[in-house]
């Protein structure tokens, strides 16, 4: 059975109309220019903001009937600009993340993802003094606790030095190799092609292409989405882009 099963997905004039199907064990990035509907998307399908129309099947459950307690310990959420609004610790921050979650052993699955996240040296800090990249980290270790099978996340890299962006991927294609469903939105189209099992292309609000990296990272796909042309170099360690303009601005 299809682990997600979205038809015809809409909210007013941010999303036209999105339906696509994706399965446990996948690590699907949703990409494209801003403005394109890429938080959008994702705060349907956590029900951040309600849906105008369409259905959202997960695991053979009609999320926009789910009450919003339940979801949370169907996935675990790391929102655009998450805020946080009083002065306090990283721990504290994470301890209360594990609210409302049903896990028997709460210490163990704190030091499971600050393990993984390597938050162990910002531990004591307040979260509000970290760097933006700091933040974020913290706020994604916050988003995998519960270690629920879908875990949704938009720009998890944004603000990231090149070391823990690759790190932060890592832990993501682990999370889908250990059999969840992880679906993220992402701006580097480097990362997607090297990381990602699926794409979902947006382009004005609507579902361009979706398909394998090879399938939707196309020279059509990339003029029409971005404006750009793109030459690919592919190593041992994966891929990277060098993108150019269609047309140049410069003299």
């Amino acid at each position: 059975m299809t682990t997600l099963d979205v038809r015809q997905l809409s909210h007013s004039t941010r999303l036209r109309e999105v339906s696509f199907s994706a399965n446990n064990g996948q690590l699907v990035g949703v990409i494209g220019a801003n403005g394109a509907g890429k938080s959008t998307l994702l705060q349907l399908l956590c029900g951040v903001v309600p849906a105008d129309s369409g259905t959202v099947w997960y695991q053979g459950d009609n999320l926009l009937q789910t009450p919003m307690l339940e979801r949370r310990q169907l996935h675990g959420y790391l929102p655009q600009n998450p805020l946080v609004e009083t002065d306090v610790s990283v721990t504290h921050f994470l301890q209360a993340g594990l609210v409302n979650l049903k896990i028997k052993q709460p210490a163990s699955e704190l030091a499971r993802v600050v393990d993984s996240m390597q938050l162990e040296p910002l531990m004591g800090r307040p979260v509000t003094q970290l760097s933006g990249g700091e933040q974020r980290r913290v706020h994604l270790a916050r988003a995998l606790l519960g270690n629920q099978p879908w875990l949704i996340c938009d720009e998890p890299t944004a603000s990231l030095d090149l070391y823990y962006q690759l790190q932060v991927m890592e832990v993501l294609k682990a999370q889908a190799t250990q059999g969840k469903l992880v679906t993220i939105a992402l701006h580097d189209l480097g990362l997607a092609a090297r990381f990602c099992d699926r794409l979902l292309l947006l382009n004005q609000a609507e579902l361009l292409a979706q398909g394998t990296p090879a399938e939707v990272l196309s020279d059509e796909n990339l003029a029409q989405a971005y404006g750009i042309k793109a030459r690919w170099l592919c190593t041992d360690e994966g891929v990277s882009l060098l993108p150019s303009l269609l047309t140049s601005t410069s003299n």
